[in-house]
């Protein structure tokens, strides 16, 4: 496998770059790096030299002298007028290669031309013409007129495959006989070495050469040199100023006469005449702005090492091919802009580019096929197991004849049996009553079912079978660390494990009680390998709320028993006593006070028994429930009480409105049970002459009673109660808040404050009527000022 893999990474070092050079020549990568290029030319204009003056033959000269051509006197008469002011040189772009009808024309242009340094172009022949003379390949000037010019050289431009001029020769002709550019003649730019000289063939090869090439760096769209017309200059209405010492251009800018270039900015602004490009190339000879273009060698350098250096780099981070290609393309259209703009080199980016982005393509196309086949060979593998205990595989189709389905059946076969075994092992975690989280070595929750999210989401969570991911990264030691029955050194750690190497499942081992009072216990059992990175924890919570409950009723009975229900037996048996003692020969008859002291402690025994046979109904479940009107019941609570309140001297005062018809779903006599329990508690500790007031009022709805509600109020103005006692006649039945403490490793309830008011059973009773109905029970109280209960009802009944 790794022989293979580095004989392809050979081929695609060897053959790639052989293809991008071979492409590189192609039009369409051409035609994209032109493409570029002008784009970076159209950024960076460049002020064209004040020393360059371009004398137009434009509309208004051809207006004024006549159609073209005009004759040579009239060229004469401009090089009289241009030899007073002194200019520097002057570029006749005229062909002068045919005699004038007059010759008295030739001989005056040609006296002249030699009053100022003139240079004349060559025009270049047909190419099927006999090579022979001092300029093979080109019809030179006149003899009179080569005689007398400066310089005399070739002002060809050639265009690129897209027919853009962007550069331009600085010697052309044929092997041995290559002719300078005029513009270089006239910039004094020094001609490189002719290695094409061949003294030893009198005849000239018939193989078109270029040497040298110059690309343009154009100052910008047409118009972008100074220009004055040919006829303002021939009748001297030009400053002198403005011609002396200046490189005189004197070439055709009207349309249609003489040579239009395509540029790259010709896209803007149209083409460029013939005498401006020569005004661009004189510009970049003069001051070194022309764009210098690589070597055949050091191109293919530039087109291939970015290539190897993208593959030394796959091959070293192969997950990173995508920055990898990328960021090097860019880096080389980066590289071309900088270079450009700085330097003037052009470093043609399409074709490094290009290669780089098939370089990815081969990359990433063969590490997905090899991944392809080890998909299909691991497909086929799984495809092969043995299926389990709780598996029914599905019945195999017929033999398939493409062998490339083959491995796609095989996957989805494959990818089926892991679905439905994921869905078998979700459905039975969810669905089991018992809560069960899974957690990673750290303590954090993966997946947990609903009986878990009923535990621990304190009722606030939704309890749907979709939502048992609510636990989802919920760190499990401190989630339930501070549910802890009794504080343990290190619970609210959430490491995987502490200092002292204690794992935290083994330190969260014991049990905790959530606020709405469910008790539970942790067990753990670890699950997959034996790294710990690779290990995880299947997590067991089993609730103990029942039998926790069960065991606080048991000892909260038998507290009952042997207190409470002992105690008035033990009083009336002093009582036997005294009455046997009272009743001995010679002894005095029993006073009444005794019989009625007996027959109170007999009462107080029945109301016991009646107040455990009011708590047991109450407790249980089997509750009628009724439509209820709320006005009957607390007038049928009042009527209950009426006689108890008469004996002790206090006023009953129900604010009611018998015209109410407001209906709740409730247990009738239950309910009426609890309020007079209620309103007897309050006669009790009420003084003689005092108030206890019973009314009832509609509540809007809110979060905890979304359909509204009635609450019921009871009211006295007896001797109160403290907060401590308020608390703890609200936090557990038979007004005691309980305190679990742990001693030799069982736990126990307490009571943390003494029973508040003497209440007994009767405020038990009063708790579970309210639970069953789904109500609350909240109260205010003072020393010495009074107490005051609130009973809230929903007006509707939920669904258990």
């Amino acid at each position: 496998m790794r022989t293979r893999l580095a004989v392809e990474r050979l081929l695609m070092a060897l053959l790639l770059p052989i293809a991008i050079l071979w492409l590189a020549q192609r039009p369409g990568l051409l035609q994209l790096d032109a493409a570029i290029h002008d784009r970076m030319l159209l950024l960076a204009p460049h002020t064209p030299a004040p020393d360059i003056l371009i004398v137009a033959i434009d509309e208004r000269s051809l207006s004024e002298l006549g159609r073209w051509p005009w004759s040579r006197d009239t060229h004469a008469r401009l090089l009289e007028r241009l030899a007073a002011d002194k200019p520097r040189a002057v570029l006749l772009d005229l062909f002068l290669t045919e005699p004038s009808v007059d010759t008295h024309d030739d001989e005056r242009l040609a006296q002249a031309m030699e009053k100022l340094p003139v240079y004349l172009p060559l025009l270049h022949a047909n190419p099927l013409a006999p090579v022979s003379g001092n300029w093979p390949g080109f019809l030179p000037p006149l003899g009179l007129f080569a005689e007398r010019a400066k310089g005399i050289g070739h002002a060809e431009l050639t265009p690129d495959i897209d027919g853009v001029a962007r550069t331009l020769y600085l010697r052309e002709g044929y092997a041995g006989h290559l002719q300078p550019y005029v513009g270089a003649l006239i910039a004094n730019h020094p001609p490189g070495p002719d290695d094409t000289t061949d003294t030893t063939r009198a005849a000239p090869d018939r193989t078109w050469l270029r040497q040298d090439p110059l690309r343009l760096l154009f100052a910008g769209p047409r118009g972008s040199y100074r220009t004055v017309p040919y006829v303002s200059v021939l009748r001297g209405e030009v400053p002198g100023e403005l011609l002396r010492d200046k490189l005189l251009l004197v070439g055709a800018t009207a349309p249609g006469l003489g040579d239009q270039t395509l540029t790259p900015n010709a896209r803007i602004r149209g083409v460029l005449p013939g005498v401006e490009v020569h005004a661009n190339a004189i510009d970049n000879l003069l001051h070194g702005r022309n764009v210098y273009v690589l070597s055949p060698l050091a191109y293919a350098a530039w087109a291939i090492v970015p290539l190897w250096i993208a593959l030394w780099l796959l091959v070293r981070m192969a997950h990173h091919a995508l920055p990898i290609a990328f960021g090097l393309a860019a880096a080389c259209l980066l590289t071309s802009v900088v270079a450009m703009f700085a330097r003037h080199w052009w470093l043609p980016p399409a074709a490094p580019m290009l290669g780089l982005i098939i370089l990815y393509m081969l990359w990433s196309w063969r590490r997905l096929e090899s991944q392809f086949a080890y998909l299909r060979e691991r497909a086929q593998a799984l495809d092969a197991l043995p299926a389990g205990a709780f598996e029914v595989l599905p019945a195999r189709g017929a033999p398939l004849a493409d062998p490339m389905a083959r491995p796609k059946r095989a996957l989805d076969r494959a990818i089926a049996r892991v679905q439905r075994m994921q869905k078998l092992m979700d459905e039975a975690m969810h669905t089991m009553p018992v809560a069960m989280l899974i957690c990673d070595e750290e303590g954090r929750i993966g997946s947990s079912n609903a009986a878990a999210v009923r535990l621990l989401g304190g009722g606030a969570l939704p309890l749907r079978h979709d939502d048992a991911g609510a636990l989802r990264g919920v760190s499990l030691p401190a989630l339930i660390a501070p549910l802890a029955a009794t504080p343990r050194a290190g619970a609210t750690a959430s490491p995987a494990a502490t200092t002292d190497g204690t794992h935290w499942t083994a330190r969260l081992h014991g049990e905790y009680i959530t606020a709405e009072a469910r008790v539970f216990r942790l067990e753990a059992a670890a699950f997959g390998a034996a790294a710990p990175e690779d290990r995880g924890w299947v997590i067991v919570l089993p609730e103990l709320t029942a039998e926790r409950e069960a065991q606080r009723q048991r000892d909260e009975w038998r507290r009952f028993l042997s207190h409470d229900l002992r105690s008035p037996q033990i009083t009336i048996l002093s009582l036997l006593s005294m009455h046997d003692a009272a009743t001995h020969p010679g002894a005095a008859p029993p006073p009444d006070d005794l019989l009625q002291a007996i027959r109170r402690e007999a009462e107080r025994t029945l109301t016991l028994a009646e107040g455990f046979m009011d708590y047991t109904e109450a407790e249980s479940n089997d509750y009628r429930f009724a439509e209820t009107h709320v006005g009957a019941v607390l007038l049928d609570a009042r009527d209950q009480v009426w006689p108890y309140a008469q004996a002790n001297g206090v006023r009953v005062e129900a604010r009611l409105d018998e015209s109410d018809e407001t209906v709740i779903p409730a247990d009738g006599s239950l309910l009426t049970r609890a309020i007079v329990n209620l309103l007897n508690n309050a006669i009790r500790h009420s003084q003689r002459g005092g108030c206890v007031s019973l009314r009832m009022d509609i509540v809007a709805g809110t979060d905890g009673q979304p359909g509204g509600a009635v609450r019921i109020i009871v009211s006295d103005e007896g001797s109160g109660m403290t907060a401590a006692q308020l608390q703890a006649l609200l936090s557990t039945p038979r007004g005691q808040r309980l305190v679990m403490k742990k001693d030799n490793g069982a736990t126990t309830a307490q009571p943390a404050v003494p029973a508040a008011r003497g209440m007994g059973l009767g405020f038990s009773v009063v708790r579970a009527v309210l639970q069953q109905h789904g109500g609350r029970i909240e109260a205010e109280s003072a020393p010495g000022v009074g107490t005051t209960f609130w009973l809230t009802l929903p007006l509707r009944r939920e669904a258990p």
